[in-house]
């Protein structure tokens, strides 16, 4: 029994490395093959796929990895996506140890995950723009960020995450976990 605890959180350590990696990739193609069609004028959306990662590994397992694996592919994506080292690191880090202290007072349910993934988006987004804003890097209002940003990217993700259903249902019954359910 210790044997097969031991390979499962070899794999869970696994996945996760290899799904984040892949989210990073993931997040920065698929805004740029999104039809133009489907936004408005000024409207952009951000993908976060790798966040959606993140928040599932860290709602259903508990690895120790996890915090550290947030915080070095945040690296990551800033590296890849922005011009500021840290802040993607920060926020994914904060994101993943608040799920992770949370978790315990919440059924596990994917309704809640995707709760908390769509909260984490909200979170990381407004952050993002409170930063940029701060120091000097938009002149963007409020008002236009919501309209503009974050409720597209909050259609988009919530559409994503259907999407990534029954993948991810598949992907935590092969890692051991099975009370994996919509309600």
């Amino acid at each position: 029994m210790i044997s097969l605890k031991i390979n499962r959180d070899r794999r869970v350590k696994w996945y996760l490395a290899l799904l984040l990696f892949f989210g990073i990739i993931i997040d920065s193609a698929l805004p740029a093959i999104f039809p133009n069609a489907f936004l408005g004028s000024g409207q952009t959306i951000i993908s976060h796929v790798t966040l959606y990662v993140l928040v599932l590994f860290a709602f259903y397992f508990r690895d120790g990895s996890i915090l550290f694996n947030a915080f070095i592919f945040g690296l990551i994506a800033d590296s890849y996506n922005t011009t500021l080292l840290g802040l993607y690191a920060t926020l994914y880090l904060i994101v993943a140890y608040v799920i992770i202290k949370v978790k315990k007072y919440l059924p596990k349910k994917s309704l809640v995950q995707i709760l908390l993934f769509l909260l984490a988006i909200a979170f990381v987004d407004f952050c993002v723009f409170v930063f940029y804003r701060e120091t000097g890097y938009t002149t963007m209002t409020l008002t236009v960020f919501l309209a503009n940003n974050l409720g597209p990217t909050m259609l988009y993700n919530i559409v994503l995450t259907f999407i990534l259903y029954f993948p991810s249902r598949g992907l935590l019954n092969l890692l051991g976990f099975e009370n994996y359910l919509i309600f």
